[in-house]
C-alpha cells in the first residue's frame, strides 16, 4: 500500500513538473518571439535624424516657446511673408513632449523615445493578435506587416495617433469580447483629451467607438455604456486651444493645400512615378488581409465563428485611406495585424486545416517558412535603411552654424523642405520665407509666387524687388523641377555668390556692401557646381 502510494505521488509530481516545464517553455518562447519581432522593428526605425527636411525642428521650437510663455499661437509667426495668417497648431502637445525629451536626453534620447513608443504600440496590437488568435499566427502576420509599419521612420506627431489607436482598439475589442468591464471605457475620454492636442487624427477615437457601437446595436447587445463613452469622448475633443475650430480642423485642412506632398499621394500615383518598395509590402499585406477575410467568411458559413462588423468596417476604412495616401501605410498596418490574425485563427481552430486537409498541413507550414525567409532577405525589406543609428546625421547642422558664425542676415529666401531646419536654428533671429506646412500659407502663394519665382527669372526679379532678399538658404537635394532650375540659375547669376555648400544645403549671398567681406572670404568657384 505504501509502495503504490509513493509511486503514485512520484508520477503526479513528474506530470506536474513536465507541465510546468511546458508552460515555462511556452512563456520563454513567447518572450523570445516578442523580443525578436521588436528587434526587427527597432532596426527599421533606428535611423539618424535628418533635420534639414523634417518637421521636427519646428516641433521642438513649438515646445520650447510654449514652455517659455505657456500659450499656443494661432498665427504663422515663423514666417515673414504671412506672419498673421491664421493656422491651428493641432499638435502643440507633441512639440512640448519632444522638446522635454530632447532637453533631458538630446537627439539620441529622442530617437530612443520614438523607437520605444513605436514598439509599445506594436506590442499593444500584437497582444490582441496573439491573445485572440495564436502567437504563431500573430508572429507570421507580423513579419509581413513590419516593413509597412517601418515605412514612416521620421519622428513625427503621428506616433501618438498610432499609440492612442492601439489603446482605443485594445479596450474596445476586449470590452466587446466581455473580457473587461465597462469601467475601462472611461479611460477613452481621457486618452481623447490628450489625442486632440497631440495629433490631427484625434477624430479616429470617436470613430472607433462608433463602429463598435454600431455592431452592438445591430446585434442587440447592451450598448448603453458605449453610447455614453462616445458622447463623453466627443465632448473631450473640444478641450483644445482652438476649441470648436480645432475639432473641425481635420475637415478644413486640405481645403487650403497649395503644395503637393509626396506622403499625401495615392499608391497608384507613386507606383507610376517611381519604385517605392513600401507600396509592394502594403499591397502584399492588403492581399493577406483580404485572404484572411475569405477564411473568416468560410468559418462564418460553417457557423464556427460570428461576423465582426467592427473589424470589417475598420478593414474597409483603413484599407481605403492606405490606398489614397501612402502616409497612412503605418496605421493601416497596425490594424491589419490583429484583424488578419483573428481571421486566420478560424483556419486552425479545432485543427480545421489538419482535419479537412491533412495532406497539405505540413506543406503550408513549410511554404510559409520559406516565404518568410525570402521576404526578410529581400533588400527591399530594409528599404531606406542606409544610415542606421541614433541622434542626428553628422554635419547636418554645419550650414546653420556657418550662417550664425559669420553673422549673415535675411531676408532669407528658402525652399519648402528646409523651413523646419531654419526655424529650429535661426528663429527668432530670422524668420522664414516658407516652411513645410502647406496649410499655413495661402494656396495662391504657392501657385503664383513660390513655384513661378523658381521657374522664371522674370518672376524671381519681381519677388526679389518685393522682399529684398539678402541671402538664399536652400536644401540642395530638392528634386522638384523648379528647385533644380532655380539653383542652376543662381549659380550663374552675377548678382549672387555661393559661399557655402555641403551634402545637404547651399547658401548664396547677394553681392552688396553688407556681404562683401564674407563673399571675399568664402566665395566658391562656379566650376565646382559643374553648371554650363
Amino acid at each position: 500500500h505504501r509502495f503504490f502510494w509513493q509511486f503514485f505521488r512520484l508520477q503526479v509530481y513528474s506530470i506536474q513538473e513536465i507541465g510546468d516545464l511546458g508552460m515555462n517553455i511556452r512563456k520563454i518562447s513567447l518572450i523570445a518571439l516578442i523580443i525578436f519581432l521588436s528587434a526587427i522593428y527597432a532596426v527599421l526605425l533606428a535611423q539618424k535624424i535628418d533635420l534639414t527636411t523634417l518637421d521636427l525642428g519646428r516641433h521642438l521650437k513649438n515646445g520650447e516657446l510654449f514652455l517659455e510663455n505657456f500659450s499656443v499661437s494661432q498665427k504663422n509667426f515663423y514666417s515673414y511673408t504671412f506672419p498673421d495668417y491664421p493656422v491651428i497648431n493641432h499638435h502643440w502637445a507633441t512639440g512640448v513632449t519632444f522638446f522635454l525629451m530632447y532637453d533631458l536626453t538630446g537627439f539620441k534620447g529622442l530617437s530612443v523615445f520614438f523607437i520605444l513608443t513605436s514598439i509599445v504600440t506594436f506590442l499593444i496590437f500584437f497582444n490582441i493578435a496573439s491573445k485572440y488568435s495564436t502567437p504563431t499566427i500573430a508572429a507570421i502576420v507580423s513579419i509581413f506587416i513590419i516593413p509597412v509599419l517601418g515605412s514612416r521612420i521620421e519622428i513625427r506627431p503621428e506616433i501618438f495617433s498610432y499609440l492612442f489607436c492601439g489603446i482605443f482598439f485594445w479596450i474596445l475589442w476586449n470590452y466587446n469580447q466581455e473580457k473587461i468591464g465597462y469601467r475601462w471605457l472611461f479611460i477613452l475620454p481621457l486618452v481623447e483629451l490628450l489625442w486632440v492636442n497631440f495629433h490631427i487624427y484625434f477624430f479616429l477615437g470617436p470613430a472607433l467607438i462608433g463602429v463598435f457601437l454600431i455592431e452592438n446595436i445591430i446585434r442587440q447587445k447592451k450598448f448603453r455604456w458605449l453610447l455614453i463613452t462616445l458622447i463623453i469622448t466627443a465632448l473631450a475633443a473640444f478641450i483644445n486651444p482652438a476649441g470648436i475650430g480645432g475639432v473641425l480642423y481635420p475637415l478644413k485642412m486640405f481645403g487650403n493645400y497649395g503644395y503637393r506632398l509626396f506622403e499625401n499621394q495615392s499608391v497608384w500615383f507613386i507606383q507610376n512615378l517611381m519604385n517605392y518598395p513600401p507600396t509592394f509590402y502594403f499591397k502584399l499585406v492588403f492581399g493577406i488581409l483580404l485572404i484572411s477575410w475569405v477564411a473568416a467568411f468560410h468559418a462564418i458559413i460553417k457557423k464556427r465563428t460570428k461576423f465582426s462588423l467592427a473589424n470589417f468596417l475598420i478593414t474597409v476604412a483603413f484599407g481605403v485611406i492606405g490606398w489614397l495616401m501612402i502616409r497612412n501605410f503605418t496605421i493601416f498596418g497596425y490594424f491589419a495585424l490583429p484583424i488578419a490574425a483573428i481571421n486566420f485563427k478560424n483556419l486552425t481552430e479545432n485543427n480545421v486545416i489538419e482535419k479537412e486537409n491533412p495532406e497539405y498541413f505540413s506543406a503550408i507550414i513549410l511554404t510559409l517558412t520559406i516565404l518568410i525567409l525570402l521576404i526578410m532577405i529581400n533588400p527591399n525589406y530594409w528599404h531606406g535603411r542606409n544610415n542606421i543609428g541614433l541622434g542626428t546625421e553628422s554635419n547636418a547642422n554645419k550650414a546653420a552654424e556657418f550662417f550664425i558664425k559669420e553673422g549673415l542676415t535675411g531676408p532669407i529666401f528658402n525652399n519648402y523642405d528646409i523651413g523646419g531646419y531654419l526655424i529650429y536654428y535661426l528663429f527668432p533671429r530670422e524668420r522664414v520665407f516658407i516652411d513645410n506646412r502647406p496649410e499655413a500659407y495661402p494656396e495662391l502663394f504657392f501657385k503664383e509666387s513660390y513655384i513661378p519665382m523658381q521657374e522664371t527669372d522674370k518672376k524671381w526679379q519681381e519677388e526679389l524687388e518685393k522682399y529684398n532678399f539678402n541671402s538664399i538658404f536652400f536644401y540642395r537635394n530638392d528634386l522638384t523641377p523648379w528647385a533644380q532650375s532655380f539653383l542652376i540659375q543662381r549659380v550663374s547669376d552675377p548678382d549672387w555668390s555661393p559661399v557655402y555648400v555641403d551634402n545637404y544645403n547651399i547658401i548664396f549671398l547677394k553681392r552688396n556692401e553688407l556681404n562683401q567681406l564674407v563673399i571675399q572670404k568664402y566665395e566658391l568657384p562656379k566650376s565646382i557646381f559643374n553648371v554650363k
